[in-house]
């Protein structure tokens, strides 16, 4: 089975095949290029499943319109994030008062490798995700300044704005305020990342 950020890779991967399908001639140059996809994919993929998918991504013919039943495919072996309760939020956010709860009904647990929500209220933006199975979680104010630039979860540039957080600091007991900036659409910041190392990174960067 596979994480959601091990899908969006898969599908980067081979969405650039494609797009050398429609850019490049030179016959030599294709099939380094397909070697060098199906290397990467493989490690994530049941070898008797990516044989069924490898006739498919390896024809020169493929593109964008032909390979969305292929996406659907794969999309097929995700594993959905494991559901959250409410109790489970407030455990990870117990010091938070009458805190905003997730909409669920629009959330599809497929598509995503860390759960976040906003408080429009308090301009707070909640992020919880599972490491070593265990749920844990930040939150902070998210500016109302958008920029373009690199998010610090999906290191991809898109529309960010700063998360800032205030942790407490050890010892003497006064405050500081830490962040970083972050897609202002979490979904697609989900959507777009390829890999959970960016994204303990923020975590680390803003609660310690």
């Amino acid at each position: 089975m596979l994480q959601p950020y091990e899908y969006n890779y898969i599908k980067g991967q081979i969405s650039h095949l494609i797009n050398v399908y429609k850019t490049v001639n030179d016959k030599s140059v294709i099939l380094t290029i397909q070697e060098t996809v199906t290397q990467n994919i493989s490690p994530f993929l049941e070898e008797a499943f990516l044989a069924e998918i490898q006739p498919i991504y390896l024809d020169k013919t493929l593109t964008n319109a032909k390979a969305v039943s292929l996406f659907e495919t794969i999309e097929a072996q995700i594993l959905p994030f494991k559901e959250v309760s409410d109790k489970q939020i407030e455990k990870v956010f117990r010091k938070v008062k009458k805190i905003k709860y997730p909409k669920w009904d629009s959330i599809n647990l497929k598509a995503i490798n860390y759960l976040a929500w906003d408080d429009i209220g308090t301009q707070r933006k909640y992020i919880t995700f599972y490491h070593e199975e265990r749920l844990t979680g930040c939150y902070g104010v998210m500016s109302t300044d958008v920029i373009k630039n690199v998010c610090a979860i999906c290191h991809k540039i898109d529309n960010v704005a700063m998360f800032l957080t205030t942790t407490r600091v050890a010892g003497d007991g006064t405050y500081t305020k830490k962040g970083n900036y972050i897609c202002k659409d979490s979904q697609k910041c989900n959507q777009q990342m390829e890999d959970l190392d960016h994204l303990h990174d923020f975590y680390h960067t803003v609660t310690k």
